[in-house]
Parts: structure tokens; sequence; C-alpha cells
């Protein structure tokens, strides 16, 4: 079981500072504090960003340290709505995967919106993916998933990743300073990792409040049109699954 608990004065003062896109996740024994606003993200920087030589202190929810290495092999316990899909059968798709779970508000927040860019970047090779994780680890029906997954407003792939062994590999092996699970991962037809979102909601948004939600989702939205636009190698067409 996985309980990372952080100071809890520290972090309600944080919450109170941070505002609507910076909020505390508490859910099955995980309590977690945005660093130092919100859940970070990363993607392949530009060349400005690269020419800028700004330094800052590591966020440990960037995920910054991903970008550009191939994406782990998954291992999940089923799917629902879906056959089972490999990274290796996806070759030449451009896949994005989501971790969600029960009772999160940012997940009510995000999964739709992933719904709506599949529908529009589905025809181009994207392919969507909910990764439902229980908090904490323990047995739930597909048909509570489904449940879920429906008032969320997810109607697509959901693999089910009941112990965590696969967001362990992904995100939280060895990263005691990792603070979210509900992570996402753009991951380009070559099966590299190109975009990270380390926790929280992203979302189109012109509130001033979802601020930070809407930079985030922007940030995905140039990535992805920068992935899409890549076309395969001969070598990345659909394979079978091994």
């Amino acid at each position: 079981m996985h309980l990372r608990y952080r100071e809890p004065m520290r972090i309600w003062f944080a919450i109170i500072a941070a505002g609507v896109c910076a909020g505390l996740l508490a859910i099955g024994g995980r309590v977690v504090l945005p660093a130092p606003a919100a859940a970070g993200f990363a993607s392949t920087p530009d060349a400005g960003d690269v020419a800028s030589g700004a330094s800052a202190a590591p966020d440990p929810d960037s995920g910054a340290e991903l970008i550009g290495t191939p994406a782990p092999p998954w291992t999940f316990d089923r799917w629902i709505g879906s056959k089972p899909l490999t990274l290796r059968a996806l070759r030449g798709k451009v896949v994005l995967v989501r971790w969600w779970t029960e009772g999160c508000h940012f997940c009510r927040s995000t999964l739709p919106v992933l719904e709506d860019l599949e529908r529009r970047d589905g025809p181009n090779g994207l392919v969507v993916i909910g990764v439902f994780h229980p908090k904490p680890p323990h047995p739930v029906s597909d048909r509570h998933i489904l449940q879920v997954a429906h008032q969320l407003g997810f109607d697509g792939p959901i693999a089910v990743d009941g112990e965590w062994k696969t967001l362990e590999r992904y995100w939280l092996a060895d990263r005691p300073d990792r603070n979210w699970t509900s992570v996402s991962f753009l991951i380009d037809r070559q099966g590299v990792i190109r975009w990270v979102h380390g926790g929280g909601e992203y979302h189109p948004s012109d509130d001033p409040a979802h601020e930070r939600c809407d930079l985030q989702y922007r940030g995905l939205e140039r990535v992805l049109a920068q992935v899409l636009a890549e076309k395969p190698s001969a070598s990345s067409g659909p394979r079978r699954a091994s």
C-alpha cells in the first residue's frame, strides 16, 4: 500500500495560496501537495527554452527526466471496453495515457477533454487510454469501474492497474518525492515519451482561477500537434502483440 503523507498544516496553507488548479488530493491514504503551485508537466523543449538557460529548483512532479525516453511496457490486470492493447501493437499510433480513480475531481474535469481530443484527432492516429487505479489498491468490479467512468465522462478503453504495478514502473518507483498518481503520458509513434503531466487537472478554460490548467492543456495541444505531424517510420507499423 502506498501511504505518502505530507505535513498537514503546510498542506492546508498551500491550498489556500495555490488556487483551484492546485488542490489537495487525499484519497485512500495518499495525501499529496502540488509543488509548488500545482503538479508539474514537461515536454520536449523548444529551442528558445534551451537557449534561455533558465534554471529552477527541480520539480519532482514535472517528469522532465522522462521526456525522450522509451515508454516502459505495461502490465495491466485486464481491459474494459477494449481488447488488450500493448505498446508494441500500438506502434505507429500516438498514445495518450491517463491514470484516474474514483472520487478524483481532477479526473472529472480532465477525462472529458481527453475524449474530445480523441474524437478530433483519432482519425490522425491518436489513441486515448484511461487507466483505473483504485485507492488504496483493492478489487473493483468491471461494472463499478464502468459506472464511475461514465460519471466522469470517459467512454474510451480502460486498463485496470489494480495493484499499481504499471504506475510504479512509469512514475513512482524509487521516487518517494512524487506527490500525485493521476498522471498522464503522451507517447509518440516510435514509443517515446514526449509529454508528461505530473497529476491533477488540465483543460481549456478562460477562468483566471484555472489559468494554470489552461496553460498545461495548451502545452499538451502543442506537443500533440507536433507528434501527430510526424510520419511513422517504416518499422513502426502495427505489430502483433507478443
